[in-house]
């Protein structure tokens, strides 16, 4: 007997808890709104009765009382609405009034570039009122379907009324924001995880989610061949477009020119190749110089030949000022312009360099000190130490290099 006084009882508060949300959900008519396509071509508008239809069978299924289009849609027309009207909110809670329902539903969706953006918002028509609303991103493929479903389920718990208008007013949002780009193609994203559309035509009209006046977005930029970069937007106006900085093309090659204090009558060549675009590269260096006293002595030539590999730190492709980090080894042949002297072969690990660099789209400019530390192995000039000017400073090279 206990055991049956169990059961009973774990029925009762079974009942007790679900049956008010179902009778609840059973008084509340819904204005169910047709999905709207925001896609730039009609080519996936079939998603828009699998939306709308999602919708309708989810809520039926919970008990909702959703008002056919018959009763709605004689409404809308006379009041001169489209569907993409109704996204507003406005015009669909004035709709959903006339028509005697208390909830109004209104979704839409934006496919671009194989990627798929899709919300979901609830109104209460007699406070005018926002409820919940659901936004959903992912790829379009089969899991569309379950994304749609998964939207739904999400939002089917929040539907509620508020009861009563809010005691303070909602702050006002944005109505429109363009976002104008000279990066054609290039997909945008919010916060860096939601995409949201495309540059076309130069500009893109981000879809109409709800952002306060006030408020900062994060909007993220990628395209293929360049550097993706992060924006942060305040939001002030209503209507509001915003111009996006341009996207850094990433290079593969620079080709430099360079000078050596320390080895003032020469010129340098080198060729830098990107492991990692504008991040980590291998070099080789050639530096041609001459010693000459110019005092009727004839001059000793040196050819300063080296690999390196290098990597910034601290600051991204698209910083203007960046510090650079490289590492290496190389030699310096000489010989004289007597014949007959002989060659000298002087080789060094370069074991530190620090570059600073102005950084611009297509060329840099650097400084970089030099710490190379001579070997003094085989027939040499230099013997075995730290390559100094004169007994002074370290070498630093002056260069500017074309990307590539």
């Amino acid at each position: 007997m206990p055991g049956v006084l169990r059961s009973l009882f774990a029925l009762f508060l079974l009942l007790w808890v679900t049956l008010p949300a179902a009778l609840g959900a059973e008084n509340l008519s819904v204005c169910v709104f047709r999905a709207v396509d925001l896609s730039s071509s009609p080519e996936n508008n079939q998603y828009r009765e699998i939306l709308t239809g999602q919708l309708n069978v989810e809520l039926k299924g919970a008990g909702y009382r959703v008002l056919p289009p018959e009763v709605w849609d004689p409404i809308r027309e006379r009041l001169g609405y489209g569907d993409l009207d109704l996204l507003a909110g406005e015009q669909a809670l004035t709709v959903a009034e006339e028509a005697r329902a208390q909830v109004a539903l209104v979704g839409y969706y934006r496919v671009e570039n194989r990627n798929v953006v899709l919300e979901i918002k609830c109104y209460d028509v007699q406070a005018r009122a926002f409820v919940a609303g659901v936004l959903r991103t992912g790829r379009l493929s089969l899991s569309m379907y379950n994304l749609i479903a998964g939207a739904v389920q999400e939002l089917l718990p929040q539907i509620r009324l508020i009861g009563q208008p809010p005691a303070f007013p909602q702050p006002a949002q944005a109505e429109r924001i363009t976002l104008l780009s000279p990066n054609e193609g290039a997909e945008i994203l919010l916060a860096g995880a939601q995409p949201v559309g495309a540059i076309e035509n130069g500009s893109l009209v981000l879809p109409p989610i709800p952002f306060p006046l006030g408020s900062a977005i994060t909007v993220e930029k990628r395209l293929a061949g360049y550097h993706p970069s992060r924006e942060s937007l305040l939001i002030r106006e209503p209507v509001q477009a915003f111009k996006l900085r341009p996207l850094r093309r990433q290079a593969r090659w620079a080709t430099e020119l360079n000078w050596t204090y320390g080895q003032v009558l020469g010129f340098g060549v080198a060729q830098r190749y990107y492991l990692k675009p504008d991040i980590t590269f291998v070099a080789a260096e050639h530096y041609f110089y001459l010693q000459h006293n110019f005092a009727g002595g004839l001059p000793v030539y040196h050819h300063d030949l080296r690999a390196l590999f290098g990597a910034y730190v601290f600051t991204g492709p698209d910083s203007v000022l960046r510090l650079s980090l490289s590492t290496g080894a190389g030699f310096i042949l000489s010989y004289f312009s007597i014949p007959d002297q002989g060659a000298f072969t002087d080789f060094y690990l370069n074991l530190i360099n620090v570059s600073l660099e102005l950084n611009f789209p297509r060329f840099l400019v650097y400084v970089r000190p030099e710490g190379r530390y001579a070997l003094g192995i085989g027939p040499n000039l230099l013997g075995r130490g730290w390559l100094n000017v004169a007994n002074g400073p370290s070498p630093i090279t002056l260069g500017v290099a074309w990307k590539w």
